[in-house]
């Protein structure tokens, strides 16, 4: 009988409570055994007691909670969270699926793992249904004419559409990237919103990753509002603004590009 692998989620939050513990739920319920799961949790300086909330539900979780605290140096330090949170994942793990404060279907796990099933390196994201009330309709996904005929997965080379709220891969394609003091495996370099991981996806493919594009393993991620984002202490649509230019920048010099993929 074959043994699944040991999938490690992880995700940094900063002043999500309620999401991260709708997320714990959503892990609690997927068709994947609770014994091959934990749940890596980095909580970046935030003062809504989110860390504290999860190591109290976590008794009643049936896979293992991981909580990192860390003081807010600055708004997302993405790259660099990601990489800790990696190092802090069990030893044994093999599969990393990567999230932001989202809901998950029961098979999300499952449908992942199955991507990397087979010998090679690969990189799957999903789509991004977005809205105010969770939906699944392709139609919500500003990614759904990435998807094959009938909204089906497929290979694509457009590294630039890969996201940080639905990612997997291996520990083979983190060993593959981590190839500096700053690539561990994401860029630690790159600091404020956006292109962390478009970044990691375009040494992915460089590296000769199979890229996957697979709305199955979708997520559901609430529109972002001043309300909610001033609630949260961040200005995230002035963040944005800020990261988006200075970030593709970077990316374009570090990769010798005149130009980014368009999606």
């Amino acid at each position: 009988m074959t043994t699944l692998p040991l999938v490690t989620v992880f995700t940094m939050t900063y002043n999500q409570r309620a999401k991260i513990l709708a997320l714990a739920d959503d892990l609690a319920a997927q068709d994947w055994p609770a014994d091959r799961l934990e749940f890596t949790v980095l909580d970046d300086g935030g003062t809504d007691g989110t860390a504290d909330a999860l190591e109290e539900a976590a008794g009643k979780l049936p896979y293992r909670v991981r909580v990192l605290r860390r003081d807010h140096e600055a708004d997302y330090l993405s790259a660099r969270r990601w990489n800790e949170c990696i190092a802090a994942s069990d030893p044994r793990t093999s599969l990393f699926v990567q999230v932001d404060d989202v809901r998950l279907r029961p098979d999300f796990i499952r449908r992942h793992a199955a991507w990397h099933a087979e010998p090679g390196l690969t990189l799957v994201t999903g789509a991004k249904f977005e809205g105010d009330e969770p939906t699944w309709e392709l139609s919500a996904c500003r990614r759904a004419h990435l998807a094959g005929p009938g909204g089906e997965a497929r290979r694509t080379d457009l590294w630039t559409a890969f996201w940080g709220a639905s990612l997997s891969y291996t520990r083979e394609l983190v060993s593959a990237l981590s190839t500096d003091d700053h690539d561990r495996p994401f860029d630690s370099r790159m600091t404020g919103w956006g292109f962390h991981e478009v970044e990691f996806a375009c040494r992915a493919a460089r590296a000769g990753a199979r890229l996957v594009y697979d709305p199955a393993v979708g997520v559901f991620h609430q529109n972002h509002t001043p309300v909610n984002d001033q609630g949260r202490g961040i200005d995230h649509a002035r963040r944005k603004a800020d990261g988006a230019q200075k970030n593709e920048e970077y990316v374009l010099a570090k990769h010798g590009l005149d130009a980014l993929p368009r999606w």
